[in-house]
Formats: C-alpha cells, sequence, structure tokens
C-alpha cells in the first residue's frame, strides 16, 4: 500500500499565512502534497469578506438584511468585469510566497490557493436566482484571478470549492442527478476550469458547508457526492490537469457514519487514473480507533485505499488547539495499516 496523504482544506485559524503555513507543515510535513496557504483574511467566514470587498469596490449592493442573513444584488448600471471586481485569490498567493518558498524543499508541496467556484460565490452573495441569472460576472472574476496567478513565483494547485453545488444535491437526493442536469452544476466547474490557462493544475472540493462550524446538509448515503464527483470528471477540460478530489463523507460538526451501507456508494466512484481522491471524515470527537475503522469501511466499498485523508471542511472556525489536534489525528490515520 502506498503512504497516504493528509489534505488539508484550506483555512486555518492563525494571524496571517506564515503563521499558518508553518503550523500545517509542523504538524503533517510529508505527507502533505498541497499547502494552502490559511486563507487567514476569511478563515472564519469563508468567502463573505470577498463580499464585502465586492461591496466596497462598487460591484455589489446590499438588497436586504433578514436575520444573520445577508442578499445581495449586482450594482444597476455597470458592467461588472475581472477587472471590477478584485476577488483577492491573488494577493493571498503573493502573500503566502516568502513563506512557502522557505519551507518548501525539492519535491515537497505544491501552493494551494482555494477559490470558491463562480456558482457558489453567486449563490451565497445573490441566492439561487441570482446566482443563475448573473453567473458570467462570477465567473469572469473567477477567471480573472486564475489567469493572474499564472503571474505569481510558486508551484501552485487551484482548489475549486463547490459548496453550494454538494448541498444542493444532498437536500435534492434522491433527485439529486435532476438537480444536476437542470442547474448545470457539474457542467459548471469543468466550465470554469477550462477557461483558466491550458496547464493549470486544479483540485476540487466538494463540500457541505460549516456554517458555524455545522454543516449546511445532511447526506443519506455518499451517494450524491459520488454522482457529482464523477460529473465533473466527465465535464473536465483537456488540458487542464485534475489533481485531486476531496469529498465529505460526513459533515462538519457531524459524526462519522458507522454504516458500511452509507459508504456503499463508493464502489462507483471512478476518478479515473491520474486523480487522486481524499476522503473527508477526520473527526474530533471520535477516537483513533474509531477512525480507522471508518477508514476500513470507506475503503472496503471503494475498493481499494484513499489516497488522502481529512476533515470534511477547512479549520478555521476550530480553535487552534482543535485544529491542530485534528491535523495530527488526520496524521495517525493516514498511516494506520
Amino acid at each position: 500500500m502506498g503512504e497516504r496523504a493528509v489534505h488539508c482544506v484550506g483555512s486555518f485559524p492563525a494571524d496571517d499565512a506564515d503563521d499558518a503555513m508553518r503550523a500545517m507543515m509542523t504538524a503533517a510535513g510529508s505527507l502533505l502534497r498541497t499547502l494552502p496557504t490559511g486563507e487567514t483574511r476569511r478563515h472564519r467566514t469563508y468567502i463573505l469578506p470577498i463580499i464585502d470587498d465586492l461591496v466596497a469596490q462598487g460591484a455589489l449592493d446590499v438588497r436586504r438584511v433578514r436575520g444573520e442573513r445577508t442578499r445581495y444584488r449586482l450594482r444597476r448600471g455597470i458592467e461588472p468585469s475581472g477587472d471590477a471586481m478584485r476577488l483577492g485569490y491573488c494577493a493571498e498567493a503573493r502573500d503566502a510566497v516568502p513563506t512557502f518558498t522557505e519551507l518548501r524543499e525539492s519535491g515537497g508541496p505544491a501552493l494551494q490557493i482555494g477559490m470558491a467556484s463562480d456558482f457558489t460565490l453567486g449563490f451565497i452573495a445573490l441566492g439561487l436566482p441570482g446566482a443563475i441569472s448573473n453567473r458570467r460576472a462570477f465567473t469572469d472574476a473567477t477567471v480573472a484571478e486564475m489567469v493572474a496567478l499564472r503571474d505569481v513565483p510558486a508551484d501552485t494547485v487551484i482548489q475549486l470549492e463547490a459548496p453550494a453545488e454538494l448541498v444542493l444535491m444532498a437536500e435534492a437526493q434522491p433527485l439529486h442527478r435532476a438537480v444536476d442536469a437542470a442547474l448545470g452544476l457539474s457542467r459548471g466547474i469543468g466550465a470554469l476550469a477550462a477557461r483558466a490557462p491550458e496547464g493549470t493544475r486544479f483540485g476540487v472540493h466538494l463540500c457541505l458547508g460549516s456554517r458555524r462550524n455545522r454543516a449546511r446538509a445532511t447526506l443519506r448515503d455518499v451517494r450524491p457526492l459520488v454522482d457529482l464527483a464523477n460529473a465533473v470528471v466527465r465535464h473536465w477540460p483537456s488540458g487542464r490537469t485534475l489533481e485531486f478530489v476531496h469529498g465529505p463523507l460526513t459533515g462538519t460538526g457531524v459524526a462519522p457514519s458507522g454504516r458500511p451501507e452509507f459508504y456503499a456508494p463508493l464502489a462507483d466512484l471512478d476518478l479515473g487514473s491520474g486523480t487522486s481522491f481524499y476522503a473527508g471524515f477526520i473527526d474530533e470527537d471520535s477516537s483513533d480507533e474509531q477512525l480507522v475503522r471508518i477508514l476500513h469501511m470507506i475503503e472496503s466499498a471503494l475498493g481499494r485505499p484513499v489516497d488522502g485523508v481529512s476533515n470534511p471542511c477547512g479549520l478555521g472556525r476550530c480553535s487552534r488547539a482543535t485544529a491542530e489536534k485534528l491535523i495530527a489525528r488526520a496524521v495517525t490515520v493516514a498511516l494506520a495499516d
């Protein structure tokens, strides 16, 4: 059996990228294939700081505030574009380059830059109707960041993050494939990757969300995840490498299932050669022994070892002690027989 990797999804509770990256390297070291920046400007609230920036840039207006949920709209009278909607991902990457260059040894991990899919960004900002009708603006802005990333002096992998896509499919199970077809969820992820410069390296993070450190949807079993991952691969463009798919096999704040039938659909996962599967099931409350048993259930259903283990989502909403504990736990599970 080859050595399983440890995958850090992206966010980490730290004051800056230097602190976050050093902590992740200290905890997982050679088991990391990619090293995130820590996404420290947005580690607690995911992409809400990006949306706030778009308001400050004049691209979005607040439409309504209802409880804790704010909905926005594209500002009237302007034509948003990549130039008008700066998302800040490349700035995060540039800030991380000095530490990454210092930490990375020959053959070490690539610098991982997490980017929300255009659909997820639009969905969180505008809601479902707005995400559909105004998708091009968010697509163009995301593509501009992917193009600019080519000028960052580091070996980079873009992690496209698709929480809205998987949450909608999980909520629609067993009609999730019809939702994918109607909304073009998997097709849209492939189309976004196709607009990146040829040779761009990618991973895809499928996610159930983690508002207040809790999942936004619950899986009956992992069928929606398997179907979405397979569909993304079918729509994946040539000339852009899909290095991994990370899938949550439980939700944030939800203990992983101890039922083998929950994982049984993994038998149908078909990512093709060259694309790794990272299983997201490491949680705080299960013991190491329980997690190893669950790993064996997952691998039995999959029919092979997983390529890596991970938490279901980023660690930015955890305390620092919890985040370090979870990475250490992932290392233990990754190295298990």
